[in-house]
């Protein structure tokens, strides 16, 4: 699933187009986030209300009912900041297939 919404949000990053929403809410604002509870913001695009979780750098920048950039796919199904940056997710999808193969390798030794 990490993957997935990984290769998702590569591809919007670099050919998504770029759209203005309005924020509407802001349920759990920064201060008040922890690991078990995430910062995230609401936002109206074409009439559908949608969330997203807040980067540390947006913490200060939104607002309610301020107008924002972000990027989006065709069908409007991913979003993300102009200029998020998704290293720490290439590095999972890299360190979980090297953890896969190792156990590929490990089973097939089992067999010989």
């Amino acid at each position: 699933m990490i993957a997935i919404s990984s290769f998702e949000k590569m591809s919007v990053i670099h050919n998504g187009m770029e759209i203005e929403v309005m924020v509407i809410d802001i349920p759990v604002p920064c201060k008040k986030s922890n690991k078990a509870l995430k910062a995230y913001f609401k936002f109206k695009y074409k009439n559908k209300i949608y969330s997203k979780n807040i980067k540390g750098k947006y913490c200060q920048t939104l607002k309610k009912n301020k107008i924002i950039r972000l990027k989006t796919n065709s069908n409007g199904s991913t979003f993300v900041y102009p200029d998020e940056n998704l290293l720490i997710q290439y590095i999972s999808i890299v360190i979980l297939f090297f953890v896969g193969v190792l156990f590929l390798l490990k089973k097939n030794k089992e067999y010989e």
